[in-house]
């Protein structure tokens, strides 16, 4: 039976008490800062940023006519863009020494691309994009003040 690993020894490494090794394995999530982030994933976070705040106005634009068009913009602006915000915000807390920027260059992404595929210089745009700005700075504090209490 020398080839056969049971399930419990990959995970506790030797370690007798099982529940003392699923503690620490609880907050997985919080401690992403003391893994190194890479080049890769750090462009990977801001090209998904870049994607949906610009290319998802110019498909709204493009592709959907009408009053149809309004709705989706509807749900891009009231739905969709503040769920990615506030999870950019907290993905940002997790590491804020490299993803600081991250809310920031969210809601500039925002303003670009309602700009340039709605109306240039359109004030109401600001206004979101600092509505943006605000949930995505609250949300990587919360973040990370939470981790900091773990």
């Amino acid at each position: 039976m020398t080839g056969i690993v049971p399930f419990w020894k990959i995970f506790c490494h030797g370690q007798k008490n099982f529940r003392q090794e699923s503690a620490k394995l609880k907050y997985w999530w919080l401690q992403s800062s003391r893994l190194k982030m890479s080049r890769y994933s750090l462009f990977c976070v801001y090209i998904a940023s870049a994607v949906l705040m610009l290319a998802f106005p110019w498909l709204a634009v493009t592709f959907i006519k009408g009053d149809g068009g309004m709705a989706v913009c509807f749900i891009l602006f009231f739905a969709l863009n503040p769920i990615y915000v506030i999870c950019a915000g907290v993905y940002a807390g997790k590491d804020k020494k490299r993803l600081w920027a991250l809310p920031i260059l969210t809601a500039l992404f925002f303003l670009a691309g309602t700009w340039l595929f709605f109306d240039m210089g359109e004030k109401a745009f600001i206004l979101y994009a600092l509505v943006y700005l605000f949930l995505g700075i609250t949300a990587m504090l919360v973040s990370m003040f939470i981790k900091k209490k773990h």
